[in-house]
């Protein structure tokens, strides 16, 4: 356990995740805290809280500390909702009637957008009574790391495409955005290089033929899918989790129909787009 800031962070694995006490997001925040908690996610990708029953306008405020908040690039669907008084707080209510959940398959949010959200904050209000409804991260530090040489060297200074439409919701007349952005990039907190192609949005690597593309990617998917780089965090009621978009990706698991998995998400708004590494 380490402590930063008078809060505690334990780690959960060696490459990503650690869960934060000895905080109350119920209350405002010191600049202590705020810094305490930055450094965290920073150092773990990924990092969580428990028994924090906050409203939406505690959420909001709790996000505004790490920047401005970002309006989710699509519409709406049957997956999930922006609230009507906060367009920034996504409602995420999974039931019987549901068809599917959103993210499904790994992905970082909205890696198609031109300046993808820096970061995201999931409340969960209600929990399947039986269990499930778990949620899956990986480090795109640990993966990129575990590459041979000769592959970082081929990869470095190649871009992909990202599109919307392949993981959003299909049901809706949305049109989501396309962009390319670098396979190899570097983080801006911490200066280290990441992998940055997901299974949910990209969707070929720039300047290749379709078949070498197609076939890197698959490579590069199943690569970041490794268990070794992944961690599975359990909800309970009012947890929260917080990842760093830009060095992690998720995946949502869908156990528990038809029990009801229930909360709001928040994003903050990215700043730049992803930093290509230099070498």
């Amino acid at each position: 356990m380490e402590r930063l800031a008078n809060i505690t962070v334990t780690p959960l694995t060696p490459h990503v995740g650690a869960e934060i006490g000895n905080v109350d997001l119920t209350k405002p925040l010191a600049p202590e805290q705020v810094s305490g908690i930055k450094d965290a996610l920073a150092k773990h990708g990924v990092i969580f809280f428990r028994e924090q029953p906050i409203d939406l306008e505690m959420h909001r405020r709790f996000a505004m500390y790490f920047g401005e908040l970002h309006i989710h690039v699509g519409g709406e669907g049957t997956a999930s909702k922006p609230d009507e008084k906060y367009p920034e707080a996504r409602r995420q209510h999974f039931d019987a009637n549901s068809k599917r959940v959103s993210g499904e398959v790994w992905h970082t949010d909205q890696s198609c957008a031109a300046i993808p959200p820096m970061a995201s904050i999931l409340h969960q209000r209600i929990i399947p009574p039986d269990g499930g409804g778990d949620t899956l991260f990986a480090s795109m530090y640990a993966a990129y790391d575990a590459l041979s040489p000769r592959m970082k060297t081929f990869l470095s200074g190649l871009t992909a495409t990202h599109d919307g439409a392949k993981l959003f919701d299909k049901g809706t007349k949305t049109v989501y955005p396309v962009s390319s952005h670098p396979i190899v990039a570097v983080h801006p907190w911490t200066g280290k290089k990441l992998l940055y192609v997901n299974r949910g949005q990209t969707t070929l690597i720039d300047d290749l033929p379709p078949d070498e593309s197609a076939a890197i990617l698959e490579f590069l998917f199943e690569h970041i899918e490794c268990p070794e780089w992944q961690m599975r965090f359990h909800w309970r009621e009012h947890s929260i989790a917080f990842w760093d978009n830009r060095c992690t990706q998720h995946r949502a698991i869908w156990d528990y129909w038809p029990n009801v998995r229930s909360g709001y998400r928040v994003q903050i708004k990215g700043t730049q787009p992803p930093i290509p590494a230099t070498s």
